[in-house]
């Protein structure tokens, strides 16, 4: 084969070599992309009295459209007349909301399509789907009684495009044979309606013309009175319930910009037309919700007749009507033109060809050697170039592989910078990862080459020579950054060794973000050996992959924020159950100690019947506030110191679900909730509250009923005595399928005969608020003291000995004869006198009234009673006398009371009998 075909051939395949590079490219697998949250959908709303006025009426329709329609969040975004144009062409916005007149420009111009109609609701079961133009001037102008008279005035509008603060008027004017331009003074734009109501009341223009409803709603809202202005040119309309001068047009539109998603736009005017009448968002707007689109047409007869909007041309005779009319005649002239100047061309290239061709010949003959050495130079020179890129897309692909594998970010930043680092023509690369605008974490491919000065780094710091750098310039542009070194350069970056210039060629900074129009999370810097720099595809390439970096670098800080919130979520659900225990601790003592004991012997059982550890936790948890419901029990029930009575019982049920109720409304505690309410069923079904049977009881709550039931039952109570850790055993056995889950039981009996009862497990306070509280059922009514019944139990229980050694007992004697002589009232007041001195001289003691006459004091430490100290101001000259009698109490010794002629206080240890 000639060298010359050869050479055809070879160059022939190069286009195909690089439609397959292309490929490659485009059709690379990228990372996986997280789901995203709720879309933002932007609603332009015409701000016809102010922005935010109309962002008060519309925000709950916005609201009301999140709701309905599921992954997508609504903004009422309000725009005046200028800037409603700007947004829809620039697609800022999804939806927009504009007066009738603006919809019909919007359609003609940009192709927006209307989806629902507003219903307008100004009165009590007032509602139209129309609206117009009312004319007006102040009552009292006895001078303005029709249009005519206006000639010569100041005229008021809302804005020169605004359909019924205008246009609607401006019709009105033109059917009149009257030209607004002549026939007033000055005519003039307020902006807003309720400005041109306020400027016409004020006499600071002499009329005007606002949209229908506007002097209703300023009416209703107090700003003004009807009866202040004089409707002109007024006009009746069956039906309609507005003050009218001018014809009647659809109300506002609600329309789709053409470039929104179809799905969008059909489930955004299924949920307009689902709206109520009296929903909240119609109610806001005050409408009355929406309907199908209305014909728009008259609108489009308004704006024709006036010549505005899109009809601003109509009727005018340009070269693009010519072209419209004549567009075969002239396609056909043209084509044949075109055809004859294309043959000329042709031949006259063709002619130039053969010629060049021929020249070409002469010359390749004549240099053929020379010229396939040339060819063959270029060929390899191609080839290397394919090589390179090839190497250069092998090193992307192994970066996007790590973009998927990597565990965390700083893993995937180390062997991002170690693969680029190891390409041929890559001899370092650098990554720095910004916070708040500043580097403050940099990843390398060579720590000998160091960044000058300490991190963090500020690019905007034109004093620092890290400001000289491509990456400074990067991040502070946002864009991608190339530099290649000149012959002047002694080193392409400032900070490099100066000994050794000519190591690096370029450098390429790429911006690292998750968008091209998000601000730069970090900066990709690779430096080359290549004295030519970077290829065009080359930089593409790399830019792409800086993308993917910058999307995974997104992503990773994303899931590190998430991972804090749901660490400050569980430390949090830690700290509020902590809480809640602290509640039951201070409510009662004893309701703290039995909830810590019923969680450990939750625990035990649970470890034995191998629940996960989760399950194990859980328990604990609703162990621990299981009881949390007796918060809202009365203490005349909680702390009864007898059998309960059936509507105390009744009560105390109540805390099952008192503690579901609480917890439930939260949702993280909702698990715990359920727990709780039913740790008194039964298994036979008769527990409460639900009467729940067998399985259909959580598993979790059957152990709770059988730990709770076993302190219950080995926990003294004030009239009953407890039970030994055997008894309650065969007590949970006896009971076991009828009101204890049988396979729990089986493991209790295995678990709970080794735990040991503390020494005081009972239902006696253990401080002085509970002293206090508990002393309610044992309050003696004329004095306030405790009574005899308080006394027997503190002495029989052995708590009065462990931190109270003296006991006084003062007998009141001759108090008979004194009740004889004065009455019984006397008496009364007689002994709240004694009780008032025996209060005030031992404040720190417990006092007692025992059988009306006798007194008992008992305090920590010893005293005696001597004949002054039996001496009460109370008693002198009545006769009545005190006689005391002392008892030492011994630690851990139990005692009762004996009523013969007087209060007697025996130890057990002497013979009474308890």
């Amino acid at each position: 084969m000639p060298p010359l075909q050869r050479l055809s051939q070879a160059m022939s395949r190069w286009p195909r070599l690089l439609v397959c590079l292309l490929a490659l490219l485009v059709f690379a697998p990228l990372p996986g992309i997280s789901a995203a949250p709720p879309q933002e959908v932007r609603i332009g709303i015409l701000a016809k009295r102010g922005s935010e006025v109309d962002v008060q009426l519309w925000t709950p329709t916005a609201d009301y459209l999140t709701a309905h329609v599921p992954g997508y969040r609504f903004h009422m975004v309000p725009l005046d007349f200028n800037q409603i144009h700007e947004a829809v062409h620039n697609d800022r916005i999804a939806f927009v909301l504009a007066n009738s007149a603006f919809y019909v420009e919007l359609e003609k111009i940009h192709g927006v399509n209307r989806i629902a109609t507003l219903i307008n609701r100004n009165l009590p079961a007032e509602q139209t789907t129309t609206f117009g133009g009312v004319i007006f001037c102040r009552a009292d102008r006895t001078d303005i009684q029709r249009l005519h008279d206006l000639r010569g005035r100041r005229f008021m509008a809302v804005e020169p495009r605004s359909l019924g603060g205008w246009i609607a008027c401006w019709r009105e004017l033109h059917r009149q044979g009257i030209d607004p331009l002549r026939f007033f003074a000055s005519l003039e734009y307020g902006n807003t309606h309720d400005a041109v109501v306020l400027r016409v009341l004020d006499g600071m223009v002499d009329a005007g013309t606002v949209r229908t409803d506007t002097l209703e709603r300023m009416a209703e809202s107090g700003r003004m009175r009807l009866g202040d202005v004089r409707i002109l040119h007024e006009q009746t309309v069956p039906g309609f319930p507005f003050r009218l001068s001018t014809a009647l047009y659809p109300e506002w539109p609600m329309a789709a910009l053409k470039t929104t998603s179809p799905e969008l736009v059909r489930r955004v005017a299924s949920a307009l037309l689902a709206m109520a009448s009296d929903d909240p968002a119609a109610r806001a707007s005050k409408s009355a919700g929406w309907t199908a689109p209305l014909n728009y047409q008259p609108v489009h007869d308004c704006l024709l007749d006036l010549r505005i909007g899109p009809y601003a041309d109509f009727g005018q005779f340009t070269l693009t009507d010519v072209l419209r009319r004549y567009w075969r005649t002239l396609s056909l002239l043209l084509a044949a033109i075109s055809a004859i100047l294309f043959t000329s061309i042709s031949i006259l290239r063709l002619n130039r060809r053969l010629h060049q061709k021929k020249k070409e010949v002469d010359e390749l003959n004549a240099t053929l050697e020379a010229r396939v050495i040339e060819r063959t130079h270029q060929i390899n020179t191609l080839l290397d170039r394919e090589l390179y890129l090839r190497e250069i897309m092998e090193t992307i692909a192994r970066i996007n592989g790590l973009l998927i594998s990597a565990a965390d970010l700083r893993t995937l930043m180390d062997e991002t910078c170690g693969v680029m680092g190891k390409h041929s023509h890559y001899s370092y690369c650098w990554i720095g990862l910004t916070n708040n605008g500043l580097i403050d974490q940099v990843f390398v491919s060579d720590n000998s080459i160091r960044l000058p000065g300490q991190l963090p780094l500020d690019p905007s710091d034109a004093d620092a020579p890290f400001a000289l750098s491509s990456a400074a310039r990067c991040l502070t542009t946002n864009t991608t950054v190339t530099l290649v070194r000149g012959e002047w350069q002694s080193t392409i970056t400032p900070w490099l060794d100066l000994a050794n210039p000519s190591k690096f060629r370029a450098v390429i900074s790429l911006p690292l973000r998750p968008d091209r129009y998000t601000a730069p999370l970090g900066v990709l810097c690779v430096y080359t050996m290549r004295s030519t720099g970077f290829e065009p595809e080359e930089i593409a390439m790399l830019e792409e992959l800086a993308g993917d970096i910058g999307f995974a670098v997104h992503s990773f800080r994303q899931r590190e924020q998430l991972s804090r919130l749901e660490q400050e979520r569980t430390e949090n659900y830690e700290q509020t159950l902590r809480s809640f225990a602290d509640m039951i601790d201070q409510r009662d003592t004893y309701t703290a100690g039995h909830t810590v004991r019923v969680a450990r012997y939750s625990a035990q059982l649970a470890q034995e019947l191998g629940l996960a550890e989760e399950q194990q936790a859980l328990l604990h948890q609703a162990a621990i506030l299981h009881d949390i419901g007796k918060i809202a029990t009365p203490d005349s029930v909680l702390l009864k110191p007898g059998a309960l009575s059936p509507l105390d019982y009744e009560l105390i049920k109540l805390h099952a679900t008192a503690g579901h109720g609480m917890l439930a409304s939260i949702p993280m505690y909702r698990e715990l909730a359920t727990i709780i309410r039913h740790h008194h069923e039964r298994y036979d079904g008769t527990g409460y509250p639900d009467r729940l049977q067998g399985e259909a009881i959580p598993f979790l709550s059957r152990i709770i009923t059988v730990a709770d039931s076993f302190d219950a039952m080995t926990t003294n109570r004030i009239y009953k005595p407890r039970k030994t850790v055997a008894e309650a055993l065969e007590e949970l056995k006896r009971l076991s399928g009828s009101q204890f889950d049988p396979d729990v039981v089986a493991v209790s009996l295995k678990v709970l005969k080794e735990v040991t009862i503390p020494e005081v497990s009972d239902q006696l306070p253990k401080n002085q608020m509970e002293q206090r509280r508990f002393s309610y059922f044992f309050n003696d009514k004329l004095t306030g003291f405790f009574n005899e019944d308080y006394l027997r139990i503190m002495l029989r229980s052995g708590q009065a000995t462990r931190q109270y050694h003296c006991l006084h007992s003062l007998q009141v004697k001759h108090l008979e004869q004194y009740n004889n002589r004065h009455g019984w009232e006397r008496g009364n007041v007689l002994m709240q006198q004694f009780a008032a001195e025996l209060r005030a001289r031992y404040p720190e003691a417990l006092l007692f009234r025992v059988y009306g006459r006798n007194f008992v004091i008992m305090t920590i430490d010893h005293f005696d009673l001597d004949e002054t100290a039996l001496s009460f101001a109370c008693f002198r000259e009545t006769g009545v006398k005190v006689k005391a009698s002392h008892v030492d109490l011994r630690d851990n010794a139990t005692y009762c009371i004996d009523k013969l002629e007087r209060l007697e206080i025996l130890c057990a240890a002497d013979g009474c009998s308890l």
